[in-house]
């Protein structure tokens, strides 16, 4: 049977377009894009978790800027464990009414590993948010699975198959006290202070996260500054830490560990890596859902008899928070990772 050249062209025409659809059809767009009234300069990250390797076909920030738009720039992405991608250039689109530059594109087509990332414009001031996207910056992100490989680089993983981040630990958390969630009976423990007239006196100096922002699952990692204001050494001192919502709604108790000796006068650092699951993956006590959190907690000490007496409070400034986030915040399933549940 003859077939014309013109049936081959057609034929292949189809072909084409059947690839094209398929290729489309793996497409996952991420957005908090709304229909609020705008405004400029969000205070909160931007962030996105992807439970793949992706490649970014686009990705878009809002800068409505009152209708007056801005100069396109640059836009980036940053890996939970510090890895940047981009900057990347962008070019101008108007908007419905023609408004000039009010939305910047990105069309990078770099891939990406699995993990959260938080989203960078180079103009902040001109970045729009409001209450409906959490006053986080408005960005659209259009991306596609792909293959991705293990860390030795040579077996390649199913692009759906979930990969868990690496969290990095902080060089500053060196020989730090971790803190197990749950509870802890001191009556357990050997040793203990007598009770004495002259006792410690902690005072708090500073309370730092060395991280605004963590994975679900991942511990947080504090530093805590504390001052022995008494007239005798804390010998057996121990640090309990709550995780309070920014709400005031509910408490989550991280634990109790103990500290290193606090001579009288003396003036520390005490670093602290704090679980927020428990050692089989799930979380003692209350679930601690994606949200923003304060700390606070207490110095005690063990007391002769197996009891504990307060030395000192430790509360952490109501504008540093740490954001617990990513693992309810996937973008294609849906679904909760890594110890936390959706709020």
């Amino acid at each position: 049977m003859h077939i014309s050249y013109l049936t081959w062209f057609l034929l292949l025409i189809l072909i084409v377009l059947s690839g094209v659809v398929a290729a489309s059809s793996q497409e996952h767009t991420w957005t908090n894009e709304n229909m609020d009234n705008l405004f400029n300069t969000p205070d909160k990250p931007t962030l996105v978790t992807f439970n793949s390797c992706v490649k970014i076909l686009s990705i878009t920030t809002n800068h409505w800027n009152y209708g007056k738009g801005d100069t396109p720039k640059k836009i980036s992405l940053f890996h939970e464990d510090g890895t940047q991608f981009g900057p990347w250039g962008t070019f101008g689109k108007n908007g419905t009414k023609d408004e000039q530059n009010v939305y910047w594109v990105s069309t990078p087509g770099d891939v990406l590993k699995p993990g959260t990332y938080s989203v960078a414009d180079s103009s902040p001031n001109t970045w729009a948010h409001n209450d409906a996207s959490d006053n986080r910056g408005i960005v659209t992100i259009v991306s596609e699975p792909v293959h991705c490989l293990n860390e030795t680089g040579d077996i390649p993983l199913d692009p759906q198959e979930t990969v868990t981040p690496i969290p990095t630990i902080p060089e500053e958390m060196e020989g730090g006290v971790t803190i197990e969630a749950g509870d802890l009976d001191p009556a357990t423990l050997k040793g203990g202070a007598n009770d004495t007239e002259t006792i410690p006196i902690i005072k708090q100096v500073a309370f730092r996260p060395l991280s605004s922002s963590i994975h679900g699952g991942d511990p947080a990692y504090v530093m805590l500054r504390v001052k022995n204001t008494g007239e005798r050494a804390l010998e057996d001192g121990y640090v309990t830490i709550r995780f309070i919502s920014k709400d005031g709604s509910f408490s989550y108790k991280g634990g109790t560990a103990k500290i290193p000796a606090i001579t009288a006068g003396e003036e520390r650092d005490i670093p602290l890596i704090i679980k927020t699951e428990g050692s089989d993956g799930k979380q003692t006590g209350n679930t601690l859902s994606c949200s923003e959190y304060l700390l606070d907690g207490s110095i005690n000490e063990l007391m002769e008899g197996g009891y504990f007496e307060k030395r000192g409070e430790l509360i952490m400034a109501r504008e540093k928070f740490i954001d617990i986030n990513g693992c309810c915040q996937e973008p294609f399933s849906g679904t909760s990772l890594r110890g936390c549940r959706s709020s």
